[in-house]
């Protein structure tokens, strides 16, 4: 990286903000730890950085109230969570108030560190929406506007094929479980009345995607599907 980048990383266990820390450090990034919501929000608000990184449940704000502060002055700066305490509600509730990407603590360190460095490539990529996901070397997706890029031709996607590859690219390189896809697509439906339609939804979109050769629409069987490069 030719530039650090500036994360804000709002944290109140101090024992993972350090860990956290380090392996950013390590690896290029520049952290600033918040250890509460509020004192999260006051920085941001002095001084924006390249990336915000939430913990879910803080105390006097928690990560969801920052993001709607965040989102209300700033829809540019990328927002991911990384929690314990995330389910399929409260991931579709982040998502749909404009985070980028939703990651459970407990993962795998590499999994964090590809997610942050692909929010950087957006930030030097200076695109102007967070929202935008750099699936491979020749494949983009702007999931504010539904457009598929790849090998440099447009695609715009129909809505439910939008935002059905928007769920999985919040998940990339994770199981993206069958709850979290059905509830993100048509609300409060079970599997056995939907499971259906998002296999069909999943192929449609290995069909749009095959062109690039790096990129796998997998699935975990009796759990879920994900997106992910060839491998990894």
């Amino acid at each position: 990286m030719e530039k650090k980048v500036d994360v804000l990383y709002a944290e109140d266990d101090d024992k993972m903000a350090s860990v956290v820390k380090k392996l950013l450090e390590d690896n290029e990034f520049h952290v600033r730890i918040a250890c509460d919501g509020r004192r999260a929000w006051d920085i941001f608000q002095r001084s924006i950085p390249d990336l915000l990184l939430l913990d879910l449940e803080m105390p006097r704000k928690d990560g969801l109230e920052i993001v709607k502060l965040v989102r209300k002055v700033n829809k540019r700066v990328p927002i991911v969570f990384y929690s314990s305490y995330m389910n399929v509600e409260k991931e579709l509730e982040a998502i749909k108030l404009g985070a980028d990407d939703c990651i459970r603590k407990g993962c795998p360190m590499e999994l964090l560190l590809e997610k942050l460095r692909s929010i950087y490539r957006r930030v030097i990529r200076d695109e102007g929406s967070p929202q935008i996901y750099f699936l491979s070397e020749t494949t983009k997706f702007n999931a504010v506007v539904g457009l598929l890029v790849i090998n440099g031709k447009n695609l715009l996607l129909k809505s439910m094929d939008s935002r059905l590859l928007h769920l999985l690219c919040v998940k990339m390189h994770e199981i993206a479980s069958n709850d979290y896809l059905i509830r993100g697509l048509w609300g409060n439906y079970s599997y056995a009345e939907k499971g259906n339609a998002l296999r069909k939804g999943i192929s449609r979109l290995r069909d749009i995607l095959e062109v690039d050769t790096a990129l796998v629409v997998g699935n975990s069987f009796g759990e879920g599907y994900f997106l992910t490069l060839k491998g990894m």
